[in-house]
């Protein structure tokens, strides 16, 4: 049996759970092959009351990613249901997973406060960029939509794109990350401190965003590879 670290919360599990199954080759697997990987992780915590070392307790699995749990790894885009009853990892949940099983610091250069990590996300979740493309998925059509998302123009026309990107990409994370430890709903900049709450859901779409800005844009926001030298012939 594998014990999970007490450290660990529930939907935390879960994930490493699903991540079992991902790399034992199961694409895809139902919400009970779930429920036992979860099970077999910590029995204790996901067994059946009474019977907690023999049967594990399907309900209890069920209740940390269905609904709109702050901390669900569905919530979270870690997992996607592709058809009733049967999940999958997204790569998304592959890096979360990964983070967790090898301790990786969360993506960013300094500790941050909750204060300054609210500051950073606001300023790019309020872009009307952004907000078009929660919309409708086609936006922005063209590079000049996605510069003055990155805030690439005028003033910050000199800043590097790629650079720019993974920037908010770390910011982001690091609010997501932040959410599902203190298993909340919403971003705020602390208790009395004003400003809008930044839900969960929003900051998943900017990671989805962010990624459909590289796929849509990657003579900018591709990472430059260097080029073959060529070949002198004698």
């Amino acid at each position: 049996m594998i014990l999970a670290e007490q450290k660990l919360t529930a939907a935390q599990i879960i994930l490493l759970a699903a991540d079992d199954l991902t790399s034992a080759g199961r694409t895809e697997f139902s919400e009970w092959d779930l429920t036992v990987a979860t099970w077999s992780r910590d029995r204790f915590r996901f067994g059946l009351r009474g019977y907690a070392q023999t049967y594990p307790d399907h309900k209890r699995v069920m209740s940390e990613i269905m609904g709109q749990k702050s901390s669900s790894p569905v919530q979270l885009k870690f997992l996607e249901k592709v058809r009733p009853n049967f999940y999958r990892m997204t790569n998304l949940g592959r890096s979360a997973a990964t983070r967790l099983k090898t301790g990786a610091p969360k993506p960013s250069k300094k500790p941050v406060t909750v204060r300054e990590l609210y500051e950073a996300a606001t300023n790019y979740i309020n872009r009307p960029e952004f907000r078009r493309w929660q919309d409708n998925p086609e936006e922005p059509r063209d590079w000049l939509g996605a510069a003055a998302f990155l805030g690439l123009m005028g003033k910050g026309g000199g800043a590097d794109p790629v650079e720019r990107l993974e920037e908010i990409h770390s910011a982001v994370r690091a609010a997501i990350d932040w959410c599902s430890v203190q298993e909340v709903a919403y971003l705020t900049q602390g208790a009395g401190q004003g400003g809008t709450p930044i839900h969960v859901r929003d900051l998943a779409d900017m990671i989805d965003f962010l990624q459909a800005l590289k796929y849509r844009f990657p003579d900018h926001l591709d990472t430059p590879t260097e080029k073959p030298k060529k070949r002198i012939s004698d």
